[in-house]
């Protein structure tokens, strides 16, 4: 099946075998991220599909924020998961993570973020330090910094903060993410995100090199 988003007109795809029948069902579009609403229920003298982009914002308000499992009608998505507010940055980094190809979540509360976070596999996350809250109240980041690194390897984290001085390797490994990011260098998100993504990449193939010539993989 090929729909097109109502709202920016991008294709998207989904095979057959994964479209529910007779339901209705939202998908995220990968291009605009605006949820459309599908639905294959069919009466006697209508079409068999029928589509409705419902605004993000209309979804938010009446508390029904979609599950990643909307998600998994997209094929071949790269998932990342955005963990900012507005006033933190976040229409800046889901344009930058867009660009890079990637398919967001975006939470909209620590306590989703923490859910999406422990049911899917990402491969980019981008957590500002005062998401929810103070930094010391960071459930999101709490959650993330104790994973074990069998989960952890696969995936880059990015830790946005006001202090932050960009690529700070001690300020990273202090507190347990790959790669920091100071909130005025959001701008540069796309450039900073592709950078690292990439040298996590290429550590990583060391280390799995490393474990194939021990015997260990």
């Amino acid at each position: 099946m090929v729909l097109t988003c109502p709202a920016c007109s991008a294709k998207l795809t989904i095979a057959d075998e994964n479209v529910p029948k007779d339901a209705v069902f939202k998908v995220t579009c990968p291009k605009c991220q605006e949820k459309i609403q599908v639905s294959t229920k069919r009466e006697e003298g209508e079409a068999p599909l029928t589509l409705q982009a419902v605004p993000s914002a209309s979804i938010a308000e009446e508390g029904a924020s979609p599950s990643p499992a909307d998600d998994d009608f997209v094929e071949n998505r790269r998932l990342a998961l955005v963990c900012l507010d507005h006033a933190q940055g976040q229409p800046t980094v889901t344009a930058a993570l867009a660009a890079l190809g990637y398919t967001m979540h975006v939470a909209a509360s620590p306590g989703e973020g923490v859910e999406w976070l422990r049911k899917n596999r990402y491969e980019v996350m981008i957590l500002h330090e005062e998401f929810g809250g103070s930094p010391d109240a960071n459930i999101v980041l709490q959650t993330l910094q104790p994973m074990m690194m069998t989960f952890r390897r696969h995936m880059c984290v990015g830790l946005v903060g006001k202090q932050f001085r960009t690529f700070d390797r001690v300020a990273a490994f202090a507190q347990s993410v790959n790669f920091v990011v100071a909130e005025r260098d959001l701008t540069k998100l796309k450039a900073i995100v592709n950078e690292a993504v990439s040298e996590n990449d290429q550590f990583y193939r060391v280390f799995r090199e490393a474990l194939h010539e021990a015997g260990k993989l």
